[in-house]
């Protein structure tokens, strides 16, 4: 039978096939409708990612030209900085030079004008010469004290910037901690230099006989001779003056004060290699050459500098023991100038420019500069072992006093206590310190420095 037959339809419902095959149609639809979104919706994030990914190579390409373009700012900006840094260290080098060479004159002058005050005996002049003498090695020291600290901040400051600032800072430490030991060595042997020597020489025979300026000054002359004849006659007079000989005769004969060579041998005997023949203002140059080809050590600079010290102590102490206006006291206050001279000549040395043989940096000066920081307390290990003993052993505390920023350059203070020849050097110095950076004019004002 027709299926349309098989059973009554009621009004207004649906064929059950009728409605099945509409069933079946629906989700046949849905079905492609549901596969046509999911392949929209893939491509649609297919291209958002391809989009995305593009969107993020773009960033970081621009983010990379970026850093690029930072990195060569920063790079350009560091060249830049340690360009004008050399240019600064090049000026202050020149300028330290030239003050060096106006010091030099000085010092030419006042050993010309020590040497002519000895010959014509003027004692006031010697006075005053052995004050300028001292105050203008007063200063050189502070000069030399402030170079030596330039040069320990620079060189420790690198090594607080390091990457590696751990590693670095324990260097650091093992550095200032073998310094300072060391300096520790160095500067007993060099204050014991001086006590021994001053004890020495004081039981030295040589340093109580007669001066010769004594024995000159005993000897009678032609007329004194012939006047005693006249006035008691050719037996009496002329015995007495006989009598005068043989007591001068006798002192001859025990010998001469020779305080050079008490000095001699002290040197001999400490520093050895170092001759006062040469310690000179017209010989220095022989120990100039014999340190650069290092025949003489920088122990034996610090050592000679110590017999000197000693020398004057004891010269000091002879001089204040006799009246000043005897020919003894201008005997040793002769002698007192003339080893300071000399004392003056070897350090000065620190300003001489020879290489030391086989060196392409190392100079006769630095040798010399090396010998004065156990002298003055200047040297790396002075300066950690001060800072040591003040902050009880803390070596990362005395690392970053050192590193703390100094200026440079600076002027010189001038205080009421100080005498006419440390204002005269400080006030010259401070002129044409100010002549080269006038900015520092109105940091003296600031500061009050006349």
């Amino acid at each position: 039978m027709a299926r349309g037959k098989e059973r009554n339809i009621v009004g207004g419902q649906i064929d059950p096939y009728v409605q099945q095959s509409m069933l079946q149609n629906k989700q046949l639809a849905e079905n492609r409708l549901t596969t046509a979104m999911q392949e929209a919706g893939a491509s649609a994030r297919t291209v958002t990612q391809e989009r995305g990914a593009g969107d993020r190579a773009a960033l970081q390409a621009q983010t990379q030209r970026d850093v690029s373009g930072a990195q060569l700012e920063a790079q350009d900006k560091r060249a830049a900085e340690d360009e004008i840094a050399r240019r600064d260290d090049r000026k202050f080098s020149q300028t330290m030079a030239e003050a060096s060479q106006g010091f030099q004159a000085r010092q030419a002058e006042l050993n010309r004008d020590q040497q002519n005050a000895i010959i014509a005996g003027d004692r006031k002049a010697k006075d005053e010469i052995e004050k300028r003498r001292e105050a203008l090695r007063r200063f050189n020291t502070e000069l030399g004290m402030d170079a030596n600290e330039r040069n320990t901040n620079a060189m420790l400051s690198i090594l607080k910037g390091s990457l590696n600032k751990e590693t670095s800072m324990e260097k650091a430490k093992t550095v200032l901690n073998d310094e300072a030991d060391q300096f520790d060595k160095d500067k007993d042997v060099y204050s014991k230099t001086i006590d021994r020597v001053s004890e020495a020489v004081d039981f030295d025979k040589r340093m109580d006989l007669p001066t010769p300026a004594a024995i000159k000054e005993k000897t009678p002359s032609k007329w004194g001779v012939a006047k005693e004849v006249l006035l008691k006659g050719p037996v009496i007079g002329g015995l007495a003056e006989l009598q005068k000989y043989k007591g001068l005769k006798k002192e001859i004969k025990e010998g001469l004060a020779d305080p050079m060579g008490v000095l001699q041998d002290q040197i001999d005997k400490y520093g050895g290699s170092i001759s006062i023949e040469d310690l000179t203002s017209g010989t220095i140059s022989n120990i100039e050459d014999k340190i650069q080809t290092e025949d003489i050590q920088t122990e034996d600079i610090n050592k000679t500098i110590g017999v000197l010290e000693g020398m004057l102590n004891s010269i000091d102490t002879k001089r204040k023991a006799v009246d000043k206006d005897s020919v003894d006291y201008d005997f040793w206050q002769d002698t007192h100038l003339e080893i300071a001279q000399m004392r003056d000549n070897l350090e000065g040395l620190v300003s001489s420019k020879k290489k030391i043989t086989g060196s392409d940096k190392e100079t006769v000066g630095s040798r010399v500069q090396y010998a004065l920081g156990t002298v003055n307390n200047s040297s790396l290990g002075g300066r950690a072992a001060r800072m040591r003993d003040l902050v009880g052993g803390d070596f990362k505390a005395v690392f970053d006093e050192m590193t703390k920023s100094i200026q440079v350059p600076k002027l010189y203070d001038i205080s009421p206590d100080m005498n006419k020849y440390d204002v005269e050097y400080r006030t010259w110095f401070n002129n044409y310190l100010s002549s080269r950076y006038p900015e520092l004019q109105e940091i003296g004002i600031e500061e009050g420095i006349e």
